[in-house]
């Protein structure tokens, strides 16, 4: 099974929703999350969610009128900057990560 990477305060993640017979930019309203702006708890939190997505991620992108939602980890390691991408499928979101990418917050 993935693992989630460390991520310090270095970290930044950057949500949005992709897909559909009418992919519009609009709509898919992406938000980013520095973590240098976020202190432990926020930091917990949102490592707790994304830990919940990464059995649902799936190598797909949408199908036909699919919609999902893409995370995007930008994170330093071993004195590189590396990058996860994840793709979930919108009707298998975690509740916590559609509120993470509509409004910025976690339960």
């Amino acid at each position: 099974m993935r693992q989630l990477p460390p991520l310090g305060k270095d970290a930044v993640v950057r949500l949005s929703r992709q897909g559909g017979f009418a992919a519009m930019q609009a709509l898919s309203r992406p938000r980013e999350i520095d973590f240098a702006s976020c202190n432990e708890q926020q930091r917990v939190q949102i490592c707790s969610v994304l830990e919940g997505c990464l059995p649902l991620a799936t190598g797909a992108s949408g199908e036909g009128d699919r919609r999902f939602y893409q995370i995007e980890l930008r994170y330093r390691e071993n004195e590189h900057d590396d990058e996860l991408v994840l793709q979930i499928p919108e009707e298998q979101a975690p509740g916590e990560l559609v509120l993470l990418w509509d409004k910025g917050e976690v339960l």
